[in-house]
C-alpha cells in the first residue's frame, strides 16, 4: 500500500480559512433575508414603470437563490466537517490547532504554551496536520473543493 502525499500548507489552509467561512456564511445567510424585499420590488418596478423589470434587481435575485442552493450548503458542510475533524483529534492535538491555527501565535510562543521544545512542536505539527487530513477525508474530501463556485460558474 503507497502512503498518500499528505499537502500540509494545503490542511493549514483549510484551517486558516475556517474563521473566513463562518463569516461568509453569516453573510449569506443574512443577504437571504432580503430576497422576499428584492423580489417585491421587481414587481413594483414591473407595475409602476413601462412594463420593464430592473434587469439588475431580477439578476440579484437569481443570484441570492443560486448562492442559497449552491454556496450557503457547501460552505455548512466544510465549516461541519473541518469541526467535526478538530473535535477528533487528540488533546495536546486539538491545543495545537487553538493556540497556532485559532489564536494565530507565533509558533515560538504555541510552543511555550504546549511546554514542548520547537522540535517536539514541529513533530506534533505534522502528526496533528496528517491525523485531521485522514480524518476530514484526505484527497477526496469536501475541504477541497473550492469556495468559489457560482464565480466559476458566471463566468
Amino acid at each position: 500500500m503507497v502512503k498518500e502525499r499528505i499537502s500540509y500548507g494545503k490542511v493549514e489552509g483549510w484551517l486558516t480559512d475556517l474563521p473566513e467561512w463562518r463569516s461568509r456564511l453569516e453573510t449569506l445567510q443574512a443577504q437571504m433575508d432580503h430576497i422576499p424585499g428584492l423580489a417585491q420590488r421587481l414587481e413594483l418596478v414591473n407595475i409602476h414603470g413601462k412594463g420593464q423589470k430592473n434587469e439588475a434587481i431580477l439578476n440579484e435575485v437569481i443570484r441570492r437563490l443560486q448562492v442559497k442552493e449552491i454556496e450557503i450548503p457547501l460552505l455548512q458542510a466544510k465549516i461541519q466537517v473541518l469541526e467535526t475533524a478538530i473535535r477528533g483529534l487528540h488533546a495536546d492535538e486539538q491545543q495545537l490547532v487553538e493556540y497556532k491555527y485559532r489564536m494565530n501565535l507565533p509558533t515560538l510562543t504555541a510552543a511555550e504554551k504546549l511546554n514542548i521544545t520547537l522540535r517536539s512542536f514541529y513533530r506534533l505539527r505534522r502528526r496533528t496536520l496528517e491525523h485531521l487530513y485522514r480524518i476530514a477525508g484526505g484527497k477526496d474530501s469536501i475541504l477541497g473543493l473550492k469556495d468559489d463556485l457560482l464565480d466559476s460558474e458566471a463566468t
